[in-house]
């Protein structure tokens, strides 16, 4: 739905209003018609994701930010409407800036940007920037088709147009094309006996996968179409991190299959713009610098000045290069543990995120005898309603600290866990890079600095399944990371039942360790699920 934003810099709106447009956007993000004033976002599915798009909506509607750490702490629209009305009445939110669509003339990156450019610099062939998609497609692809459908998507994006180059200053400018040709390759490999055929496909795919994109020339993005088969084909992509992230891929490959369906149909494959452009979210980060990043830096700094020193993971005796690249290890949860997991969220009124850092606490500390850790959280970085559809580098990494000491009681935990997680969603925006200055960290090679464990929740939206007059279907392949930029980076997605992958580092780790910890982690959660019906029950 369309909705026409609030002129800034006028007079803040009254509680009637806020109300309106709160429900409003609780039932348009929620998918919920019959929400009321009363309703409770965590009763209706809400999670962390779904409060940064509540919070960037009612924001544009109401012409003023609203920091979604709002939406976790105050989950009703009267609750939510009672609380920004006083926040409003005390200059607490500032107004939002207007966009500025089509900022061709100051074509700065982004932070983000900036620091993957900063680190192409170092190294310009290094492969584990660059994203990689890979589609087993039973049915059948038109290649006209096809080109014709990622054609209109590079179009519609300025980012996959971009490339990045020095500028006079030695810093990073970015010049987008307005007639930049995607690279789109398509093969037939069908008319070859099946063993060559195989590995035609399988060089091809290396190709796509190992050839560094240059990003002062681009493509800074590659697709190609492999027919194998009279109803079997492949479909691959490798997009550089520097113009996509995790969301982005969704966002592309739901474009794609809306352009696709125009050209099979003989229209248009042409996509409408849209709201804004990249550009216009440089220029809103640039204002959020000014406006809430100094805030955040003390809150922050209040937060991790005294932190524990590096986890003390216990390694094993392993005989691994330390350059290996990332391995990881996949399990599934007992059948029914993704639903006991949504009812005590529901029941306890928070995320998914909180029930998993706790999960994750209580496995860190099992295994290295310390009650205080900090773990990163990668964050969506999208705080806008204009930046949801945008393909881009909005990701950014946040940190989360949890102090177990004291208490084994799983609410107890969950309690400090909640509102580190209403801390972290708060200040999502701060530049990870930034934090590491702001903290005094030391960069060692590619370690990631001030953590060595990550925790993250996938919770994107699916970009769905083919609709049947389009010809085919798709089912994902999911290549192991090439390689791992945490020593433990965790996975959790809820698609088909509950799933844990932990990637980790040969060099460190034996398969058979990580193993086990996956294993205890998933025992570790049931304690946490468990304990929010039994007051007082122990996590450990």
């Amino acid at each position: 739905m369309t909705t026409t934003p609030a002129t800034t810099g006028t007079a803040p709106p009254g509680r009637a209003e806020i109300v309106t447009a709160v429900t409003s956007v609780f039932a348009e993000v929620l998918g919920a018609p019959d929400v009321t004033a009363d309703s409770d976002f965590f009763l209706h599915g809400g999670n962390s994701l779904l409060a940064i798009r509540v919070a960037g909506r009612v924001g544009r509607r109401l012409g003023r930010q609203v920091p979604p750490a709002g939406v976790l702490k105050h989950p009703t629209p009267d609750l939510l409407a009672a609380h920004l009305e006083e926040e409003f009445r005390g200059g607490g939110a500032p107004p939002i800036p207007a966009p500025r669509q089509g900022a061709e003339a100051d074509r700065r990156p982004s932070t983000a940007q900036e620091r993957v450019w900063l680190l192409h610099q170092l190294d310009p062939d290094r492969l584990d920037h660059l994203i990689t998609v890979s589609l087993d497609v039973d049915g059948v692809v038109d290649p006209a088709a096809f080109t014709a459908a990622w054609t209109a998507v590079v179009r519609r994006h300025e980012a996959l147009r971009s490339r990045f180059v020095k500028a006079d200053d030695d810093r990073v400018a970015v010049v987008v094309d307005a007639e930049a040709a995607p690279e789109i390759s398509v093969l037939d490999l069908a008319r070859f006996p099946a063993p060559v055929r195989d590995k035609l496909a399988d060089e091809r795919v290396r190709l796509m996968r190992t050839t560094p994109i240059r990003l002062d020339t681009g493509p800074p993005a590659r697709f190609a179409l492999l027919r194998l088969a009279d109803r079997r084909y492949r479909i691959e992509l490798a997009v550089h991190h520097i113009v996509c992230d995790g969301w982005s891929l969704d966002t592309l490959l739901a474009d794609f299959l809306d352009a696709y369906g125009r050209a099979l149909a003989g229209r248009s494959p042409a996509l409408p713009p849209p709201a804004v452009g990249f550009a216009d979210f440089v220029a809103w980060e640039r204002d959020v610098e000014s406006s809430r990043w100094p805030d955040m830096a003390v809150r922050l700094a209040r937060r991790f000045a005294d932190r524990p020193a590096d986890l003390p993971l216990p390694v094993d005796p392993v005989d691994v290069p330390a350059h290996e690249d990332g391995d990881d290890v996949t399990v599934h949860a007992p059948p029914g543990l993704a639903a006991a997991v949504e009812r005590a969220r529901t029941s306890y009124g928070h995320t998914a995120l909180t029930f998993h850092l706790t999960a994750l606490g209580v496995l860190l500390a099992r295994i290295t005898g310390v009650d205080d850790l900090v773990v990163a959280v990668p964050v969506a970085g999208r705080a806008q309603t204009e930046h949801e559809d945008l393909v881009g580098l909005f990701v950014n990494t946040a940190l989360a600290r949890m102090r177990l000491g004291g208490t084994s009681d799983v609410r107890v935990l969950l309690d400090r866990n909640r509102d580190e997680v209403d801390e972290l969603v708060d200040c999502q925006t701060f530049p990870f890079d930034r934090l590491v200055d702001l903290l005094g960290a030391r960069r060692t090679g590619t370690r990631v600095p001030l953590a060595r464990v990550s925790l993250a929740v996938q919770n994107f939206d699916d970009p769905g399944t083919p609709a049947p007059e389009l010809g085919f279907t798709w089912q994902f392949r999911d290549p192991p990371e090439r390689q791992s930029k945490f020593d433990l980076a965790f996975t959790v997605s809820d698609t088909d039942g509950l799933r844990l992958t932990v990637t980790y580092r040969p060099s460190l780790f034996r398969r058979a360790t990580v193993a086990a910890w996956a294993g205890q982690y998933l025992v570790a959660l049931e304690h946490v699920v468990r304990g929010v019906a039994d007051p007082g029950g122990s996590a450990r």
